[in-house]
């Protein structure tokens, strides 16, 4: 059942513009720039898109103005790491289709004090459906950790969700049309 889920939401975010895939990267960077939140953080943890994710190069730049560290994921076998991520950064497309650091240098999760997360479909209630693999259900299992945001296309929010207890619940959500948070 997830799967066609999966399915249908990823194909509804692949078939947006770019010219729309710019706009909501844009939107999405000033809303996180309105969050009075962001203006107290040390450390974020973002992703580098793909499969028509919303593109948080933008958000990123303005966190590099502020002299914020960004950190990105990496995918091992089981697990996730995060990496920090600057402008010198070089990259390469990992198994998963995302893109990764080369010469990965760690950053402690509990360092970040919030992380942008990707996400394939949301609710209003902080549910989250991810690409099926768990990596951030585990990274993210434990608490209190950063405050977690996904990061989504309007058209990705779903009414309601199947998610068990090991499913982590976002505390926000970013989209074009802004930042709500729900918990």
């Amino acid at each position: 059942m997830s799967g066609n889920i999966r399915q249908r939401f990823r194909e509804a975010r692949r078939t947006l513009s770019e010219k729309i895939q710019r706009e909501h990267a844009n939107a999405v960077k000033e809303a996180l720039d309105a969050w009075p939140q962001v203006r107290e953080i040390t450390a974020i943890g973002c992703y580098l898109a793909s499969d028509g994710e919303v593109d948080l190069g933008p958000s990123i730049e303005r966190f590099w103005e502020r002299e914020i560290r960004t950190a990105v994921p990496i995918v091992h076998a089981n697990s996730m790491s995060f990496c920090t991520y600057t402008r010198e950064t070089d990259t390469v497309v990992s198994e998963w289709g995302i893109r990764e650091p080369i010469r990965p240098s760690r950053m402690d999760v509990n360092d970040l004090d919030i992380v942008l997360v990707p996400l394939v479909a949301f609710t209003n209630l902080g549910q989250r459906l991810g690409r099926g693999r768990g990596f951030y259900d585990r990274t993210f299992a434990s608490s209190p950790g950063p405050i977690l945001i996904g990061v989504a296309h309007e058209i990705q929010r779903a009414r309601l969700l199947n998610t068990d207890e090991s499913d982590v619940r976002l505390n926000g959500i970013v989209s074009e049309k802004g930042l709500i948070m729900v918990t």
